[in-house]
């Protein structure tokens, strides 16, 4: 990315999060996503969960750049990579029973 593309995103962000920090709730509004739909409501969580690195729950500028990087412009590898580590919840390698349900949940 050049500077004036991270110009462009700092000021799309700031003005959907003037406080510099993109809570869950933001995020599933921007989404447009319902209160009443649980499946939509997990899926949305386990993204935003994803690129909260710092577990602070909010995304800074820095984890929102990283993120749109990685889906729109990261390679096949790292995007796969990427895919794996938002459901092995325990960072253990694998998908246990428990996550592989909590996958099916979020799309059936």
């Amino acid at each position: 990315m050049d500077l004036a593309q991270i110009q462009e995103l700092c000021i799309i962000f700031m003005k959907e999060c003037p406080s510099g920090a993109l809570h869950l709730h933001e995020l599933k509004r921007i989404f447009g996503v319902p209160s009443s739909s649980a499946e939509e409501s997990l899926y949305v969580e386990t993204i935003f969960r994803s690129f909260d690195t710092n577990q602070d729950n909010a995304l800074d500028f820095l984890e929102y750049v990283a993120a749109l990087h990685l889906i729109f412009r990261g390679n096949l590898e790292d995007r796969l990579k990427w895919s794996f580590k938002m459901y092995d919840k325990d960072g253990n390698g694998k998908l246990d029973r428990q996550e592989v349900k909590r996958i099916i949940r979020c799309y059936s």
